[in-house]
């Protein structure tokens, strides 16, 4: 993530701070419960403004992403109208703090620190996985570091990965300023694996056609969530019944479907177990 911190992801702290999925074309096409209806209040919300796919700027400079495309939905569920408040993080948790923002749209690692400092919404729509990527035709088992001794392994430069995969395995890591990058070396076969989170893996694998596939996990599924304020009671409880009626209403399906292929609320391990 480029706006956070980057924390290792290995065993099994994620190199990223926020997570979410997904994003929908139908976030309006849904009827609204009566139990949601409230008046045509604003609510501000915070997105990292560098996390693709999760929120990140297009070309023409406007915010969009997985994230958006799930709060607008959640919001429309809610009634009430999405401010959108791009920064980094640090700025976010600081504006979150002091009431600035109603709470931030990508999830947040439920970590000890993290719980300390906020209140997190139930159920999460995702979670997210250390997974190695392997080229479509590599039937490999890779496990562990341990089995990519002597491998070409692709990382993204300045994270917590490359560190503990230099320390190693030394000069067969590759690091790389964008992920995607590695992505296409593997693609290419230039690598054996790359190591990644699913479901960014999952997102370049299907917007760019790659044939390569998620395989075995690295570490297992980091519980994740939003964040509110603490003490905000009465918003985690609106947001916990608009996450349940997303669920269950198919629109979380549709959402995840357009930015990952295939519905993320769902356990599975991505491309290696859809063929």
């Amino acid at each position: 993530m480029t706006d956070c911190e980057k924390s290792p992801l290995i065993f099994p702290i994620s190199r990223r701070h926020w997570i979410a999925q997904a994003a929908a074309v139908l976030v309006s096409s849904y009827p609204i419960p009566k139990v949601f209806a409230q008046s045509a209040d604003s609510v501000s919300v915070g997105f990292l403004s560098h996390y693709p796919p999760f929120s990140f700027r297009d070309r023409d400079g406007s915010l969009k992403g997985f994230d958006l495309d799930v709060m607008q939905r959640l919001c429309t569920i809610m009634g009430v109208n999405l401010v959108r408040v791009p920064e980094g993080m640090a700025t976010l948790s600081q504006k979150l703090r002091a009431g600035q923002i109603d709470w931030i749209g990508n999830q947040l690692l439920a970590t000890p620190e993290n719980r300390r400092e906020f209140d997190f919404v139930r159920p999460s729509y995702a979670s997210i996985q250390l997974t190695s990527v392997q080229h479509e035709d590599d039937n490999r088992d890779f496990l562990s570091l341990d089995d990519l001794v002597g491998k070409k392994l692709g990382v993204l430069a300045k994270t917590g990965i490359e560190d503990q995969a230099r320390g190693a395995l030394g000069k067969s890591v590759l690091a790389y300023a964008r992920i995607e990058d590695a992505l296409k070396d593997l693609a290419e076969k230039k690598l054996d694996v790359v190591l990644e989170e699913n479901l960014i893996a999952e997102y370049y694998i299907e917007r760019d056609a790659l044939p390569v596939k998620v395989t075995a996990p690295f570490a297992s599924p980091i519980a994740v969530g939003l964040a509110v304020r603490k003490g905000q009671r009465d918003m985690q409880a609106k947001l916990s019944d608009a996450v349940k009626t997303m669920l269950s209403d198919g629109s979380l399906k549709a959402i995840s479907e357009k930015w990952f292929g295939y519905d993320v609320s769902r356990s599975r391990m991505g491309h290696a177990m859809s063929s």
